[in-house]
């Protein structure tokens, strides 16, 4: 290292030494050179150690391993210990003294990492650990099965000469129809009325499937398919029309059905917050008893008897769920929440009921449809609030307080939905607006509906337990529909006409149950129309206009929602729905397994009367529509398999009566009776 002496002054008393200053520059460079130097000579001792280590495990591995505690002694032939085995008695073993020339012997240390592989000693490596995954998925469903045998469902009204006229909503058999029983059907005399058919009979099925994907605990996916639904059984041959296969020219010759469909009726999320439940997508739409909106399922009764467990969540085969056939299914987006220690529930929901036309074009497949316009948007607002169990902890108090405390139970709800439009698609006979497409955006002409409508429905329900085996239930429905729309051109004609909306219906059952009997009765009205149209299907039926065509100043014929069902022929079948009417019907219930228990062993008898809120809007203009006999016989267990057979005997009324000039008909008539026998096996999980 070079060093620089500089002198420094000292003090006079002091000698006068030299100082040595270093060379930071050249230290620097003398440092780098040695810690270079140092840590080249570490590596190669590193690397010779572990060629050294190396060499001496692999001469270690072909050595013969010692013998170790566990290796067993040498022994002679007779099983006696060798002298080489033999311990010493009774004298310490003296240790031998180093031979001269020996090499003392070489500590071991641990084996080498190549030793552990060699001889598989490592410990072997434990496997990860997998975090257990929140996703689940549970289904519900349930099959269905129904023969079904309507007689004389067109009341003997069909006039084969004339055309096929009848008051009734059930179309007459095909062989009744004026093209089976004229001259231009050469074989009128063998298939048309001379052969005598007057039934309608066949069955159906239906497979729901209702899937629940919970994704965690507060998120989760439900869906509804149907898979067949309402599908008549022998309605989809293998055959492509006469002669069209070689393989089966006649549909004679068909050896089988062809692939079914699957229906979805349900798609949404459901996202559980802090705040309340959020729930987006395609979703049943049910309030109340389902009078005014019935989301296809349960609706808590069977056929006046109530649900079993009050406030549990809707299942599929509560109610009558397996013998409805269709249901409101909205695009929603809906909020709900609990204010806390009021035990309310509050809703608010935003449904996408109609588009209108849309930008898709069926030549772009890979594109994202969108609203071509939103001025002909159908929408509606509703709000909701109600008490009433909704969660399972809701559910489970309710029925404290209701087995244990012995108290009544006073529910209730009020729904409200504002629906508006402003626009519409001037169809001019074309197809159906919600049809059209970017194809037709060229004659998508937009004309003003400006129609708006509120809806408000209240609703109650209150049950008490008499004893441990005996309750009363009162549950009931009242609703209201005020609305007006500005134009009602090409609807009717070419003519501008402004209509108002004004309707009103309301629904009662109340049950008294115990062990082994029931006694139920239903009331309902509907409010009807001077208009002289009829029912909701079949000929005569008509909302805005008259019989005649001409428009109408007010639309006040208020109709059941057709899933709401109260009879089995009488208004489910021959008016298509509870409309214009008011009802009551009386039940009485045999049990041979009480009530409350999981078998079914049951027969109902009823009898329904109705007659007409204003006769005016009756063919015949007559008050009575008429009586159903009924009695139902059930057998199974709940929630898990019922079979049941249902005869229902209808006697019409006045307000069938097909009268002179109704609908052009030439000729009056009075109705037949009619009668029908249907069963149900539904497989429910």
């Amino acid at each position: 290292m070079v060093q620089q002496f500089i002198p420094v002054e000292r003090p006079a008393a002091w000698p006068v030494m030299p100082v040595v200053r270093p060379d930071w520059a050249a230290t620097k460079s003398w440092l780098a050179t040695r810690l270079t130097v140092t840590a080249g000579m570490t590596l190669i001792g590193i690397l010779g150690l572990q060629v050294a280590m190396i060499a001496a495990g692999s001469a270690a591995i072909a050595q013969e391993p010692p013998a170790t505690s566990d290796t067993p002694a040498k022994s002679d032939a007779k099983g006696e210990p060798t002298a080489e085995a033999k311990p010493t008695e009774g004298k310490p073993t003296e240790a031998k003294p180093a031979e001269p020339g020996a090499s003392e012997p070489k500590a071991e240390g641990p084996p080498s990492l190549l030793d552990q592989l060699d001889d598989g000693t490592l410990p072997p490596v434990p496997p990860a650990v997998a975090t257990p995954s929140p996703f689940s998925m549970e289904w519900h469903g349930y099959f269905r099965f129904r023969p079904d045998l309507l007689s004389n469902g067109h009341l003997g009204m069909a006039e084969p000469g004339n055309g096929v006229i009848t008051t009734s909503s059930v179309a007459p058999p095909l062989s009744l129809w004026p093209q089976n029983n004229s001259d231009t059907n050469p074989q009128s005399a063998k298939v048309g009325k001379a052969n005598g058919e007057t039934a309608l009979a066949g069955a159906s099925m239906r497979l729901r499937l209702q899937p629940t994907i919970s994704i965690e605990q507060n998120v989760k996916i439900s869906l509804t398919l149907d898979v067949l639904d309402n599908y008549v059984l022998g309605g989809d041959p293998d055959y492509s029309g006469a002669l069209a296969r070689p393989d089966v020219p006649l549909v004679g010759f068909t050896m089988g059905t062809k692939p079914g469909t699957i229906a979805v009726k349900e798609a949404y999320g459901e996202w559980k917050t802090l705040l309340g439940v959020l729930r987006v997508g395609r979703q049943a739409s049910h309030w109340g008893l389902g009078m005014l909106a019935h989301g296809g399922g349960g609706d808590g009764w069977d056929l006046g008897r109530p649900s079993v467990w009050y406030g549990a969540p809707r299942k599929s085969w509560e109610g009558r769920g397996y013998a409805v056939d269709g249901g409101n299914f909205n695009d929603r987006a809906a909020f709900i929440t609990k204010i806390p220690k009021v035990g309310l529930y509050v809703s608010v929901f935003y449904d996408y009921l109609a588009n209108g036309i849309s930008d898709y074009d069926p030549g772009r497949f890979d594109v994202q449809a969108r609203n071509l316009t939103s001025a002909d948007d159908v929408r509606q607002t509703g709000l909701v609030i109600m008490k009433r169990p909704l969660s399972d902890d809701d559910a489970a108090q309710r029925q404290r307080e209701l087995e244990d405390d012995r108290a009544g139970v006073f529910d209730w709800g009020l729904y409200g939905v504002y629906r508006t439009q402003k626009f519409d698609i001037s169809e001019d006979g074309k197809k159906a607006s919600s049809q059209y497409n970017f194809t037709d955006a060229a004659d998508a002409r937009l004309m003003v509906r400006d129609a708006k409508a509120f809806i408000g429905d209240v609703w109650l329900r209150y049950e008490k337990r008499l004893s441990p085996l005996r309750r009363a239930v009162i549950e009931a429905e009242g609703a209201t529909i005020l609305g007006s729309l500005a134009d009602t051109n090409k609807l009717l004609g070419s003519v501008d006409k402004a209509l108002d909306i004004k309707m009103f219906g309301a629904t009662m059952k109340a049950a008294l149950q115990d062990e082994g009997m029931g006694y139920f009765v239903d009331l309902g009205y509907a409010s009807g129309n001077q208009n002289g149209c009829w029912g909701t299907f079949g000929t005569g039926a008509c909302l805005l206009s008259d019989l005649n065509g001409q428009p109408v100043e007010q639309v006040t014929g208020f109709r059941f929602n057709r899933n709401y069902q109260v009879d089995n022929l009488l208004f489910r079948e021959l008016i298509g729905t509870v409309t214009n009417a008011m009802y009551v019907r009386p039940t009485v219930s045999i049990n041979a397994y009480p009530w409350y228990g999981s078998d079914l062993l049951g027969l109902d008898l009823s009898v329904l009367q109705a007659f007409a809120a204003d006769p005016a809007g009756t063919p015949g203009n007559g008050r009575n529509i008429g009586t159903e006999l009924s009695a139902r016989g059930l057998l199974g267990r709940r929630g898990q398999a019922i079979l049941d057979l249902t005869f229902a005997y209808a006697i019409t009324g006045s307000a069938f009566n097909l009268q002179k000039g109704w609908n052009g008909v030439a000729e009056a008539k009075e109705p037949e009776n009619a009668w029908r026998l249907m069963s149900h096996l539904a497989l429910m999980f």
